[in-house]
Parts: C-alpha cells; sequence; structure tokens
C-alpha cells in the first residue's frame, strides 16, 4: 500500500497496550513502529529527534491530556498524523480532539479490523473517527448528519441549561432550581426540555450521569 513502511510512534501509560499494539502493527509490513514511549516527556524527546508518519497517542497519560501532546508533536514535526485512542470516548474528550485539529480518534474498544483501517485511512490524508466517536457529535434535526463544523453535544447546549444541569445533577427539584435562578418553574420546565432534545437524554437521572461524565460537577 505504502511505497515504505510507515513509521510510527506509539504514546501509551500501559505497558501492555503499548506492547499490544506494537504487536499487531508490525505483524503488517505497511506498518514500522518505531518507538514505544509512557509519557509526554519521552514523547516529545523521540519526536525532535527522529521524523514519525504517525503518532498514535492516548489522550490520557499519567493526568496530562493526549490533545495537548499532539499539538506539540504537530509543531516539531508538522506533517505528522495524529490519532488519539481511548477507552471512554466523552463529548469534552471529542470536543478537545477536534479543537486540536487531530487527523483520528479511535475507541480502544474498537475491534482489530477497525483499529487498522483506521490508520490506514489517516495515513492515507483522510479523517478517521471510529463509531463510538461519531455517536458523540451533535446531528443536524432535519437531516441526521453531524453538523457543520464538528461539534458534540455538549457544545450545542446554552450557559443557562449549563447551570440548570448543574442542579439537577446535585439533586434539586425543578421548583428549587426556579428559586436558586429566580425564575419561573415552567422556565425550567422549558429549558429542561430543550436540553434533553439536544443532549437526546430523557430523565434526570440520565441528566446527571451525563453532567459527571462530562465532568459539570464533581462524582
Amino acid at each position: 500500500m505504502f511505497k515504505c513502511a510507515a513509521r510510527i510512534m506509539l504514546v501509551d501509560d500501559h505497558e501492555l497496550v503499548r506492547s499490544t499494539f506494537r504487536d499487531v502493527l508490525n505483524r503488517m509490513p505497511e506498518f514500522d513502529v518505531v518507538a514505544t514511549v509512557g509519557n509526554r516527556k519521552d514523547a516529545l524527546k523521540f519526536a525532535s529527534q527522529e521524523c514519525c508518519d504517525l503518532a498514535l497517542i492516548d489522550i490520557n497519560l499519567q493526568g496530562e491530556l493526549g490533545t495537548n501532546l499532539a499539538l506539540e508533536i504537530k509543531r516539531l514535526q508538522p506533517g505528522i498524523k495524529t490519532v488519539l485512542i481511548s477507552a471512554t470516548i466523552y463529548d469534552r474528550y471529542v470536543d478537545q480532539a477536534i479543537a486540536m485539529n487531530v487527523d483520528g480518534f479511535i475507541s480502544k474498544r474498537d475491534d482489530l479490523v477497525n483499529f487498522i483501517k483506521g490508520i490506514q485511512t489517516v495515513l492515507r490524508g483522510n479523517p478517521f473517527y471510529s463509531k463510538d466517536v461519531l455517536e458523540r457529535l451533535a446531528k443536524c434535526s432535519k437531516t441526521g448528519k453531524p453538523l457543520k463544523p464538528l461539534q458534540t453535544r455538549r457544545t450545542v447546549i446554552t450557559p443557562r441549561q449549563i447551570e440548570i444541569l448543574k442542579h439537577i445533577a446535585k439533586g434539586r427539584s425543578k421548583k428549587e432550581i426556579a428559586q436558586a435562578l429566580e425564575v419561573a418553574v415552567k422556565t425550567i420546565d422549558c429549558h429542561c426540555d430543550n436540553m434533553m432534545k439536544r443532549l437526546d437524554l430523557h430523565d434526570r437521572v440520565a441528566l446527571t450521569r451525563y453532567a459527571v461524565r462530562e465532568g459539570f460537577v464533581d462524582p
């Protein structure tokens, strides 16, 4: 497929993940895993010394964001492709990936066929997002297609709706929220209805889980 094997750097803070991905990719002649590193410092050191075609980066690296590392590597090597990987796909992760203009985002829950397809797609110059990632994107109500520019459901709720979401996640009733925000209960009802439609969530439990998962409130 490629004239020369694509040089790949793996960045993940779990040794088992690094060795597994390395073994899988190196079984294919079109890939050459030239580095496996477990942290930002080692990744930047390698990227400053050796050229790669693609960097495969875990989004969580010992408390640091893989999105930031992807941007730093791009600055060192403007032509490199960056692909994020994660076992958990949250709206905030997808928004960060879009903001940092990464080339792909692959779920660790994907099968190997899709994992390989994603890397091949990016190396051809096309973006690739796993199904789990695509499901986080906000859709046009008329066509069902992702909004342009790409954004998640997290970005299409208003600041007022976020404020109400935080109250809901803290277990407060609509009456209590209305009193806290000094508005009518009907106003809270309207905001909740619109918010649930935009988030495609349908009850308080789902809203609470979403608020915790996306970092709007502490667990």
